[in-house]
């Protein structure tokens, strides 16, 4: 007698593998009125990303927002942009995927050539590959005794959209507008019949001069809400998402009277969201044939899921290290581009968070000269979550100051805005091929003894025998399974 296996397919979208690369973008500035850069601002937005067989191209648009110090030492302002265009390179990709990219712009530095000044600028890009994928599993057959498992399996859904937001609010009065650098706290994510609602703020840092020629620095939270397409959403399922600034204007208006300055942003903010949805095959683990010898092949598909969004804020003081020295004739004016880097781990006395607080500190010396100093202040402090769970962490600095209590030693301040996303990884392994054998002897015999050894279960007592485990119960109705030590099974035979 022939086995006739019967095999069943489930086909989903999944992340198929992590990529990335780091390019380098260059623009060039008439370097002949600039003294000194104070600080630059390096964002880079993606715009199109493509996947070839083994690779992905991406492109891309960087914006430089510059602030210098002119001969005269007047404080003034630049702006740039170039575009840009890469790829990074993975085995798994194929023209049948699609991929995301995440940009981040390191090692801002420059340098003069000439009459030039040449930005250079880091980009590196964090690149998310999806993918159809399918798994064919036995669900049983004709000859074939089987064991049936639910295993869990994860598929994700991919939604994108952008949107508009605007604030408007009042700052004392200021002469211009120098420079502002936007960073998202995601705060909710909620999965909706048909659509993904994200919530959040957007942390502005404002660097501005005054009337009087001097400089400061504001902050704002401007809350947004977006709301994504997307027609596998149901309320109960776990949403994850990325959301970026692609484009920040901002005006400023004078009230003389007042003394004030009316300041309206505009921004258009753009959303990369995922939707975990989790769905139990009926597959079969295990299996032989009472017939013949049964080889199986075994597949496993692995992937994750999220379980939990923590959000918490914590107070991060102390003192700071600025790569430029200070005295008390030494002025503060402003912080700007305030960033963090945060990762959570287990430790030997559990959850913690490491990373360290940046920014760019613009001084004053006595003569009026203007310099700038990178500020770093690290910080470290428990966090409570499962130890089983994968940690993935976002960290906005609101609410810096910098102030010098001693001479020559800064003391920093803030309030870390810190996202925490925890993921279980599942697997799902299962039988996906089988190929029939040689045919067992038959045995002759009407009743044979089993000595089983203590601790087998039913399945791998069924197993050995070679006969359906409800068989092995109906035959010996006094076993309890797992068997003890010294028990002995009678399989009986019908004899023609």
């Amino acid at each position: 007698m022939s086995i006739k296996p019967h095999f069943e397919t489930y086909r989903y979208t999944t992340q198929l593998c992590k990529t990335g690369s780091q390019s380098i973008v260059e623009c060039r500035l008439p370097g002949g009125e600039i003294a000194g850069v104070l600080a630059i601002y390096a964002k880079a937005v993606p715009a199109e990303c493509v996947c070839a067989d083994g690779e992905v191209r991406y492109n891309g648009k960087l914006f430089l927002n510059i602030v210098y110090e002119d001969a005269e030492r007047n404080v003034c302002r630049a702006e740039r942009g170039a575009e840009f265009s890469h790829h990074a390179e993975d085995p798994a990709v194929t023209p049948a995927c699609f991929a995301r990219a995440d940009f981040r712009t390191d090692n801002v530095s420059y340098r003069r050539e000439g009459s030039g000044l040449y930005v250079s600028v880091i980009v590196g890009a964090d690149i998310s590959v999806y993918g159809s994928v399918q798994a064919e599993y036995l669900s049983g057959g004709e000859g074939i005794v089987a064991k049936k498992n639910q295993q869990p399996i994860v598929k994700t859904v991919c939604a994108s959209g952008e949107a508009e937001t605007d604030d408007e609010f009042e700052t004392d009065y200021i002469g211009d507008i120098l420079m502002h650098s936007e960073t998202i706290n995601v705060g909710y994510v909620t999965a909706e019949a048909g659509q993904i609602v994200v919530s959040g703020e957007i942390s502005l840092n404002i660097c501005a001069l005054k009337s009087d020629s001097s400089l400061c620095s504001y902050e704002r939270l401007v809350p947004f809400r977006l709301e994504i397409p997307c027609d596998e959403s149901m309320p109960g399922f776990s949403a994850s998402a990325k959301v970026r600034v692609k484009s920040a204007v901002l005006t400023a208006g004078t009230d003389e009277e007042k003394g004030k300055c009316r300041i309206d942003a505009e921004f258009i903010l753009g959303a990369d969201c995922e939707l975990y949805i989790r769905d139990e095959l009926p597959v079969c683990e295990d299996a032989f044939s009472p017939e013949c010898e049964l080889t199986c092949k075994k597949e496993r598909k692995t992937g994750r899921y999220l379980v939990d969004i923590l959000r918490f804020t914590e107070r991060v003081s102390g003192t700071a290290s600025l790569s430029q020295t200070i005295d008390y004739s030494t002025a503060l004016q402003a912080a700007v581009l305030p960033r963090a880097d945060i990762v959570c781990r287990q430790g030997e006395n559990g959850g913690e968070a490491e990373g360290a607080i940046f920014a760019d500190v613009i001084l004053c010396d006595a003569d009026g000269a203007h310099r700038s100093a990178e500020l770093s202040l690290p910080f470290l402090f428990p966090v409570k979550y499962d130890a089983d769970c994968i940690a993935e962490a976002d960290a906005v600095v609101c609410g810096l100051g910098v102030r010098q209590r001693r001479e020559g030693e800064a003391e920093a301040e803030a309030t870390l805005k810190v996202t925490l996303r925890l993921y279980r990884e599942v697997s799902a392994e299962y039988i996906s091929e089988t190929e029939e054998g040689e045919a067992y002897k038959e045995n002759d015999c009407a009743v044979s003894i089993f000595i089983p050894r203590a601790g087998d279960g039913l399945w791998e007592i069924a197993k050995q025998l070679r006969r359906p485990p409800e068989e092995v119960e109906k035959s010996n109705p006094e076993l309890k399974f797992p068997v003890g030590e010294g028990e002995r099974i009678f399989v009986w035979r019908r004899k023609c």
